[in-house]
């Protein structure tokens, strides 16, 4: 598969809005390797509704004091991961 050539960054004296509006458009523009990582990492996943219903089933299975819910990117669904949010020192797991 050919490398994917980006664009360069802008100056950054051109400002921050300059850089974002760069940084937009490059997420914009679809890359098939990220796209099929990404596509075989959440279909081997169990698929949950929402959140409270992906916390539900860890706590069904003893594992909610592991496990902890997160929203897919990719297809919209929650999944569950033993890999804490940023947060996880606020947050209970089971919860984002």
């Amino acid at each position: 598969m050919p490398r994917r050539v980006r664009p360069p960054k802008p100056d950054p004296k051109a400002g921050a809005d300059a850089l974002m509006e760069w940084y937009v458009k490059q997420r914009m523009e679809p890359d098939p390797r990220s796209d099929a990582d990404v596509e075989r990492s959440c279909t081997s996943k169990q698929q949950y509704a929402s959140e409270a219903d992906a916390h539900a089933h860890a706590l069904m299975n003893g594992m909610g004091d592991v496990l902890f819910s997160y929203e897919c990117r990719y297809c919209g669904f929650w999944h569950l991961t033993r890999r804490p949010p940023p947060s996880a020192g606020k947050a209970s797991p089971g919860q984002k």
